[in-house]
């Protein structure tokens, strides 16, 4: 099992912001096994509860707008709505597709909801490649890129849905020095934003100039963090 835990941290005084309730809403196998890696250890090892988090993955092959229609129709539902009226709300989800994905970020930043979108661009193996190696801006981060690089990484022949599905593969990708891994891609991460931010690019109209970027880091951070303080 991938180890999350800092052992050689210095704890913080204080304690880390409380993720509070997060209901999620992510497309594929992969963003579900990552995410529910995080919710499974912090379930197992905190003795008091302190975050919580639903995860709700769309179940067949989708894409952005799948996601965000999925969540509109969840919350759509007068049961749902109720149970999650005070939880926020995240879309994890790739910019690959469809092609007007402007149109789709577009509609789910306008939504009653108030999603917070955690997009990764081009793809979510751009998030998981930076636990490798760091991502510049000017690397080449087309699809093919990133998944040829990623099969080298995890030794496999064929990064396929087989692959992709399998619950052993977020361990293998953190590995031992899972913290470490995590917080320089959350570094990296957070260089691209800052690149980003002074070409004055924003997600809401250049989404498809801003490849690579990944805005599930944030969410990812206020996890570890919470798993770094209480999980000795």
């Amino acid at each position: 099992m991938g180890r999350l835990v800092n052992e050689k941290r210095i704890i913080k005084k204080l304690k880390p912001e409380n993720a509070g309730n997060l209901l999620v809403f992510c497309e594929g196998n992969t963003e579900y096994n990552y995410l529910n890696f995080f919710k499974d250890y912090l379930e197992k090892r905190l003795t008091v509860p302190y975050s919580n988090m639903v995860i709700e993955p769309i179940n067949t092959s989708g894409n952005a707008m799948h996601v965000y229609r999925y969540a509109e129709d969840f919350l759509n539902i007068d049961v749902n709505r109720r149970k999650y009226a005070l939880y926020e709300k995240h879309l994890v989800f790739d910019c690959d597709a469809p092609v007007n994905i402007q149109d789709v970020i577009d509609l789910m930043i306008n939504s009653d909801n108030e999603y917070i979108l955690d997009y990764s661009n081009l793809l979510f193996e751009t998030w998981l490649l930076m636990h490798f190696q760091r991502i510049d801006i000017h690397d080449i981060v087309d699809k093919r890129s990133i998944i040829n690089q990623i099969r080298n990484h995890l030794d496999v022949l064929e990064y396929n849905s087989k692959v992709k599905a399998s619950k052993g593969m977020i361990a293998k990708i953190l590995g031992n020095d899972g913290n470490a891994k995590v917080r320089n891609a959350i570094e990296n991460a957070k260089h691209l934003e800052e690149f980003w931010k002074k070409e004055k690019y924003k997600m809401e109209h250049d989404i498809k100039k801003m490849n690579p970027s990944v805005m599930i880091y944030e969410l990812i951070e206020r996890l570890l963090d919470e798993i770094d303080y209480f999980c000795n």
